[in-house]
């Protein structure tokens, strides 16, 4: 079958120049744009050797859509004076390179593709739009798809329903409603991806929006009306004409034959010593084309190399300089690599190579390539090479054992014992930890295809790699002044409560030390001691808080254990990893540590920060938002029991959340028989202790001490609950049978925690292994929907995402922004889901993290 590649040549050359760092001839020509032109052009030869080809252009004129609409890409900034003079080779290599060029006065790249891929579609030949502009997918097909080459990814019908959640048909409506800011399209202000998904999944069109104007509710409608006008100039302005009198057909596409001694003495002009070899190679001879069965893997991300792949055994590992890696890894290629105290090692193309990460250059020369990476912590190693922007993960050791295993997977150990079943081999160099990396990828892959967790960690861990390392590279603004002062009042806090134990005990002693605490606790005062172990008595803050009613003593060493950590572990510590250069603080996130599948952080801990009470909270009022911004916080709310309703399908609770009830006093109300304006406050606490601990497992023992009250009363109140919310209880059983017989739980978007505990002999471990499976699915989903936030919010929203900690996302947000942006956000995070029960957010901000709650 034909198939024709249309090329948006303005968009691929812009994109290459911003890419690509600068570089110049002897003689001072710029040359970076058209080196990553140049480079994908000769790729997609080598790769595809496609028969037909044309390269579409913009005219430097105005097009008709200028005259519709005066502001039309007047946001545009002038072109950078060293981009200009390479536009001229750019026609150059096209005629050299025996493809047709094209352009058409009045119109632009976007309507020539748009007429020739309907051409061709009506003649039923296949045709790739080679660029990475959303426009085009208004125009994918059964026989249309896009192929952006800076991302190495292909977007077919399905494709496009995963990325920008329409149908190909629905792109020119939703383009309508959420405008084009790089075009200067206007759209319907204050409707943004999520809104116009949801519209236009209920209404279909555009049209039929409006057509039903009077059945869509509150702000959505009023933003309509008032943007109707606006809308609807912005469909006329997005829509790509397809039936342009062009002049010629498919057929004068043809490639023709390649101009070698032209481009010979094009590339020795332009200095590209390393592609003359590599043009050479893109045969054009329609025989010598990829058989079907290769073509047909069109859609998935191509794999680095046969040869490296299957015998990585073969690789011949050689020390590069930094040259040589500019010279010979091609942009946009997959690129493996690895790293341990033996150094770095890399492998492209069928190339395998060390080199010396501590060159400045590297990072440089490898941002610049837009690469597809893979490897082991990829992470960890963009840091160690100083990476300077999110680049895009195709594979990580790490993540793939990580989501295999449900555990801490951040020894390559871990990942290697569960790719081979095998310990990691002792002594290994680099080189053979190259390889085995390259050994291990198709392993886990086909272990993750047999336990369905592929599309987790395609969905989920691999598209969060580069909004982690934009984060911890961001960082977050830090007050060190505060910090001092805050330190300064806890040191003189902590002293008075020094005095005050002394002085309630009746002698000094080492309040730090458990075992002289311990004797002064049960022995001199003879408060009722918990266990004894062989170092002495438990001081544990069980025991403390059991007596602190009665002995004023114990509140007094829980209150001097508070400030103390807090000093100690966050006021005192932080300014010590506050980086001096920009005055921001670097958190590194784990991403392959808990078993629940939530992220953790270190250096430092900020998941840990204490925020239930006013001293802990202070903390908070260090992270400070620069000038002109504020923090913008925006967090999940009761997210877990939302998933419990969900997941239990108990209509009580998904009641109380569709109603927009305080789920805590709709427990109550139902619990202990009253109507729910008429729960008391206490009521109420005891209401959010049931929700909160019996969906963890907590049993009779564990709400009675919870609460201080009789095991009898503890007893009443779970099983009153139990017959509210009696699907509760099934979850609950049903869950913990079904763990037991296959040795796992899933989350609602299919992250598995496995349980050896449940065969565990000990009656203790089953217990826990029967309260974490009735936990993982709840928290595991909730965390999911957290990443999947994130990952949506990265794409579409553009503000600075600085922190996640368990249900929250923390943002800088220009002043003038807010509302906008709070609108989008909150939009995205409460669609993720598409849950029966509606997922709920809170935002708030404040000049520091602590207002902005």
């Amino acid at each position: 079958m034909k198939k024709l590649y249309l090329v948006d040549v303005s968009s691929m050359f812009f994109r290459a120049y911003y890419a690509i760092p600068p570089l110049t001839t002897e003689a001072g020509l710029p040359t970076n744009a058209l080196y990553g032109f140049t480079s994908m052009c000769i790729r997609l030869l080598r790769e595809e050797k496609p028969e037909y080809m044309a390269f579409c252009y913009d005219r430097p004129d105005q097009s008709f859509r200028s005259e519709m609409y005066e502001d039309y890409k007047a946001n545009r900034t002038i072109m950078p004076d060293d981009l200009e003079p390479q536009i001229p080779y750019i026609h150059k290599l096209t005629d050299l390179l025996g493809i047709k060029g094209l352009d058409k006065k009045g119109y632009e790249a976007d309507d020539l593709i748009g007429t020739f891929a309907k051409m061709a579609e009506k003649e039923d030949i296949e045709v790739v739009i080679v660029s990475g502009d959303k426009d085009f997918a208004q125009l994918i097909s059964k026989k249309i798809s896009m192929y952006d080459t800076m991302k190495n990814k292909t977007y077919d019908p399905k494709g496009v329903v995963e990325k920008w959640g329409i149908q190909p048909e629905q792109m020119i409506d939703y383009l309508a409603m959420v405008g084009d800011s790089s075009d200067n399209i206007p759209g319907v202000r204050g409707v943004g991806p999520k809104g116009a998904q949801k519209l236009l999944a209920e209404y279909k069109t555009l049209e039929g929006i409006y057509n039903n104007i009077d059945k869509i509710k509150g702000a959505t409608q009023a933003k309509l009306i008032e943007g109707k006008e606006s809308a609807y100039l912005a469909k006329d302005l997005v829509t790509i004409v397809t039936d342009l009198d062009l002049g010629m057909n498919v057929d004068d596409l043809k490639i023709q034959d390649k101009d070698i001694p032209g481009l010979k003495a094009l590339f020795e002009e332009l200095e590209f010593s390393a592609m003359l070899k590599k043009i050479e190679s893109a045969a054009t001879d329609p025989s010598n084309k990829k058989p079907e069965k290769k073509a047909k893997k069109k859609t998935q991300k191509k794999t680095i190399s046969v040869k490296v792949g299957a015998n990585p055994e073969s690789l011949n590992i050689e020390t590069w300089t930094a040259q040589q890696l500019q010279d010979n890894i091609e942009p946009y290629s997959e690129f493996w690599g690895v790293q341990s105290e033996h150094g770095v090692c890399f492998s492209s193309d069928g190339a395998a190579f060390k080199i010396d990460a501590e060159d400045k250059q590297i990072g440089e020369i490898l941002s610049a390539k837009d690469l597809a990476w893979k490897g082991f912590n990829l992470k960890g190693l963009w840091h160690d090479l100083g990476i300077q922007k999110p680049v895009t993960p195709a594979w990580d050791n790490m993540l793939a054992s990580y989501v295999m295993l449900s555990k801490n997977s951040e020894k390559l150990e871990t990942a290697y014992e569960a790719a081979f079943g095998e310990k990691l081999p002792e002594l290994m160099g680099i080189d053979e930890i190259l390889k085995v990396n390259i050994q291990m990828e198709s392993s886990l892959k086909k272990e993750l295809k047999k336990r369905n967790g592929l599309q987790v960690l395609e969905k989920m861990e691999l598209p969060l790699v580069p909004i982690l390392y934009d984060m911890e590279k961001r960082g977050v603004n830090v007050d060190t002044d505060e910090l001092a002062r805050q330190s300064k009042v806890l040191e003189t806090d902590i002293a008075k409560l020094e005095k005050k134990i002394y002085k309630l005990t009746g002698e000094e002693f080492n309040i730090a030390s458990p075992k002289q605490l311990g004797v002064v606790l049960f022995e001199k005062i003879g408060i009722p001691a918990g266990k004894k172990t062989k170092t002495g008595y438990s001081t544990g803050a069980d025991v403390l808080e059991k007596n602190a009613k009665k002995y004023p003593v114990c509140q007094a060493i829980i209150d001097f254990r508070e400030l103390s950590k807090l000093k100690s572990t966050y006021v005192d510590a932080l300014p010590e990893l506050v980086n001096k250069d920009d005055g921001r603080l670097h958190t590194y996130f784990h991403q392959a540590l808990t078993a629940t599948g939530r992220l953790s952080s270190t250096n430092p801990n900020l998941q840990n920060i204490p925020i239930r009470t006013e001293r802990g909270r202070m903390v908070r009022k260090a992270f400070v938002a620069p000038e002109g911004k504020v923090m913008l916080s925006i967090d999940y709310s009761q997210i877990e029991l939302r998933v419990l309703a969900e997941i239990s399908g108990d209509p009580g609770l998904q009641k109380a959340f569709q109603a927009g009830h305080d789920v805590h006093a709709a427990t109550a109300s139902e619990v202990f028989g009253v109507k729910i304006q008429d729960v008391t406050p206490e009521q109420r606490r005891m209401a959010k202790a049931v929700n909160f601990g019996l969906a963890y497992g907590q049993g009779v023992y564990g709400l009675a001490d919870t609460l201080d009250i009789e095991r009898s009363e503890a007893k009443e109140i779970i099983e009153n609950y139990f017959l509210k919310f009696k699907k509760v209880k099934d979850y609950m059983l049903d869950t913990v049978q079904v763990a037991k017989e296959q040795g796992y739980v899933e989350t609602l978007f299919g992250r598995r925690r496995y349980l050896p505990e449940l065969e565990s002999s000990s009656s203790m471990m089953q217990k826990f292994g029967e309260r974490a499976a009735i936990n993982a699915p709840m928290q595991g989903t909730a965390s999911d929907l957290v990443k999947l936030a994130m990952i949506e919010v990265f794409e579409s929203v553009d503000l600075p995402m600085l922190l996640q900690v368990h249900d929250e996302l923390l943002f800088e947000c220009p002043v003038d922004e807010v509302d906008d942006q709070v609108e989008e956000i909150s939009e995205i995070m409460e669609g993720v889901g598409q849950f029966s029960v509606p997922l709920k957010v809170n935002a708030a901000t404040g000049a520091n993290w602590d207002e902005a709650h």
